[in-house]
């Protein structure tokens, strides 16, 4: 054969290589998730849980998957348009939270009534497990990397609040349907307040109590315009990190995986366990400042609460078949929970 022959299928192959080689680079290319918060960077839980997410999931995919994050409402700014992000494609991984999708994630409720939970992380696995046997709905189209809860909200004045009578013809900022009629039937009048207002409100007094979280009260500084504090746990609130499902699907397998690897239950529980140390962080550095008096109520005093409190939350219980239902299997979780599995 030729050697001229041979040489032109030398420089063929060659080129062709050459052409290809783009491809095959573009091929292995990572593909890249844009993962939205609305908190700062150092915020709680995008600092301790979504970050370390992000950086797991992408290190546990062979180089298939390169999640970034997005903090500070870089992708948009509006916490009550998270889920819209995620559903229009902006964002591809989201933290949210649930009830600011009104009528959607109706059995997530469970978490808002008063005296049910204790704690972040009891709720937020209880929640998931319910999210993952398939029990709750609402989450038609979407993939939860976790389910989760925040921690009870409790009552900060700028005076002593021990019992029902003392929220009486008081204009208390809460959040949500069901605490709403909570603080009707304790004869207060709720007052929408947005979150970043709520300490200018208090100090103004726009009104005369808010119900919030210990981790809510450090991030925006209520501790320093309120002096009485009430550790009365009346809800809590449902949050969720979530995908649109069909882009999650279309992911390479060691990407799907890699994110399964990190997710699930024990990311509901880590997202739980930092929600009560900040907690637990916030509440000691609140009650050690010399200014401010947290107090736990007796025994006596929580039964004169849940005479008021107890038949609201009845009257979720029974507005429908499936609230029963859900308040069943959510109380059973949080019963083995409890006993350790």
């Amino acid at each position: 054969m030729p050697t001229s022959y041979l040489t032109r299928r030398r420089a063929v192959a060659t080129m062709a290589t050459l052409c290809l080689a783009p491809t095959i680079a573009r091929s292995a290319d990572p593909v890249k998730l844009k993962f939205s918060s609305f908190e700062p960077p150092m915020a709680n839980i995008t600092a301790n849980v979504l970050t370390p997410l992000a950086k797991e999931a992408t290190a546990a995919s062979k180089g298939s998957l390169q999640i970034d994050m997005f903090a500070g409402g870089t992708l948009g700014r509006n916490p009550l348009q998270q889920l819209k992000l995620v559903t229009d494609g902006v964002a591809d991984v989201g933290w949210v939270v649930l009830p600011y999708t009104p009528g959607r994630f109706d059995d997530t409720e469970i978490v808002g009534l008063p005296f049910v939970t204790s704690n972040a992380t009891e709720a937020s696995v209880a929640l998931h497990r319910l999210y993952a046997e398939g029990t709750l709905v609402g989450f038609e189209g979407l993939k939860m990397l976790a389910v989760g809860a925040t921690p009870p909200v409790v009552i900060h004045a700028n005076k002593p609040v021990r019992l029902p009578a003392d929220l009486k013809g008081k204009r208390v900022r809460a959040s949500g349907d069901h605490l709403t009629r909570v603080i009707e039937a304790l004869g207060g009048a709720p007052v929408q307040v947005g979150g970043g207002q709520i300490a200018e409100s208090l100090s103004r007094g726009v009104v005369d109590m808010t119900l919030n979280n210990w981790g809510f009260v450090g991030d925006f500084k209520v501790n320093e315009v309120s002096s009485q504090h009430l550790d009365l746990p009346l809800g809590a609130v449902a949050v969720g990190i979530v995908m649109r499902q069909d882009r999650f699907d279309a992911l390479p397998p060691e990407a799907r995986s890699a994110l399964e690897g990190a997710s699930g239950e024990a990311l509901a529980r880590k997202l739980g366990q930092a929600f009560d140390r900040q907690e637990k962080e916030v509440r000691a550095r609140v009650s050690a400042s010399g200014r401010n008096t947290v107090t736990t109520p007796s025994e006596a005093e929580v039964a004169e609460w849940r005479k008021v409190i107890d038949p609201v939350n009845e009257s979720w219980r029974t507005a429908k078949p499936r609230n029963q239902r859900i308040h069943a299997a959510f109380a059973e979780h949080l019963k083995r929970i409890r006993a350790g599995a």
